[in-house]
């Protein structure tokens, strides 16, 4: 598979199967490392019958989610191993009635042993925060800016990342989920639900139970304003055959929260401590924009919005910061080139214009505004057609991702 071969397939949309009824209810509930959670575990109708998506936006959540771990002297080579790791990684094949299905490249079903379990991990994340996304959307997020940040890289100080992993720097008997979702409200895009997010994968469906079992009760582990968060635990499945994926959704009443300059100015100081549940919902919101800005290398952003936990564990030099044409309007970020199969490929981290803008110079309610706009257009539009030498992805929160070859 050349690299043209390989941007078509990640660019092409997909129908990756999925489950989420009583019968895998039952199967977690019996599970033996079951533990009931306090909530009674729901399925979730709109995530049953699968979802349609192109492997690229999974790419994008997955640079998206991760990028904050990695600090910026490694960042370049993680970047680099990322997409050489898992741009051949897909593959389509053609089923009854010519569908097309999407599965693993020949190359990615040779990957064995601890890289295996780190590739499902990954893709787990990737295609985790698309789900997350769906299920926010589908549930009172519709159109709606939605961002997805990793609590204890943004928001704690209980790990670094070294070797490309997380690694413990206090031990903790507290289990929390591993992310956040924080969406503007469809009826008013200043007001915020924030949601919390535990990802899974594997390469067994087996495995996957056993996965779900033990999430329902991480998603516990936080609280906002006083309450439990809704949660969604999801497991991807990245079998050799094919990627489908269960989740399942501890169901609850739900509040939504006023988002001011001083309900998020406020906590530019908040770091989540070790046994702490909760969390503010301004930390939250100040901590999405933060990891949006940091995305896109904006570091002015990034030191106005970053919590102070965040902030110690980064090290971000400003780096050139370029504009790109895109199917979604103007962006600005950095990129990152290196040749493949002979010839130069360009890694896109960028933000829409009109976020990045708002949020360097902005006030709480402008950033808050500017999101809602893009995502209200990027709801409008449908996914662009990509060429063999430009592919692009982007997010309801302003953030856009792309690989073109130059």
């Amino acid at each position: 598979m050349d690299i043209s071969e390989a941007m078509q397939i990640v660019s092409t949309s997909f129908t990756v199967p999925g489950r989420s009824d009583r019968s895998l209810l039952t199967s977690i509930s019996n599970a033996s490392n079951f533990v009931p959670p306090s909530k009674a575990l729901m399925a979730v109708p709109s995530l049953n019958q699968g979802i349609t998506l192109r492997p690229i936006d999974a790419l994008h959540q997955l640079s998206f989610v991760t990028a904050p771990a990695y600090q910026d002297d490694v960042f370049d080579q993680y970047v680099q191993w990322g997409l050489h790791r898992y741009l051949g990684f897909f593959d389509r094949s053609y089923g009854a009635a010519s569908q097309v299905d999407l599965r693993l490249s020949a190359a990615g079903a040779r990957i064995a042993g601890n890289q295996r379990r780190v590739t499902s991990e990954d893709m787990g994340i990737g295609f985790g925060a698309i789900l997350g996304q769906r299920w926010l959307a589908r549930t009172g997020g519709a159109g709606s800016a939605m961002t997805i940040i990793d609590i204890d890289v943004a928001l704690s100080n209980r790990y670094v990342y070294a070797a490309g992993r997380r690694q413990v720097v206090q031990s903790s008997t507290s289990r929390r989920p591993d992310y956040l979702i924080i969406g503007q409200n469809a009826s008013n895009p200043r007001r915020y639900l924030v949601r919390a997010l535990e990802c899974k994968g594997t390469k067994s469906k087996g495995h996957a139970i056993r996965q779900l079992a033990g999430a329902v009760t991480q998603l516990e582990g936080v609280s906002v304003g006083g309450h439990i968060p809704r949660g969604l635990a999801v497991s991807t499945i990245t079998a050799d055959d094919g990627v489908s994926y269960l989740a399942v959704d501890p169901d609850d009443g739900e509040l939504s929260f006023d988002v001011s300059s001083n309900s998020v100015e406020q906590y530019s100081n908040f770091v989540l401590q070790d046994e702490s549940k909760e969390i503010p919902a301004g930390v939250a919101v100040r901590g999405s924009w933060a990891v949006l800005a940091d995305f896109g290398g904006n570091i002015a952003a990034l030191s106005r919005w970053a919590p102070s936990a965040m902030l110690e564990r980064r090290w971000r030099p400003q780096r050139d910061r370029l504009t790109i044409q895109t199917p979604f309007g103007l962006a600005r970020g950095t990129r990152v080139t290196f040749n493949i199969d002979g010839r130069q490929l360009a890694v896109w981290h960028a933000i829409a214009t009109t976020v990045d803008q708002q949020l360097a110079n902005g006030s709480v309610e402008e950033v808050a505004d500017a999101q809602a706009a893009f995502a209200q257009d990027r709801a409008q539009s449908d996914d662009h057609e990509a060429s063999s030498d430009a592919v692009f992805s982007a997010a309801p929160d302003g953030s856009i991702f792309a690989l073109t070859l130059e």
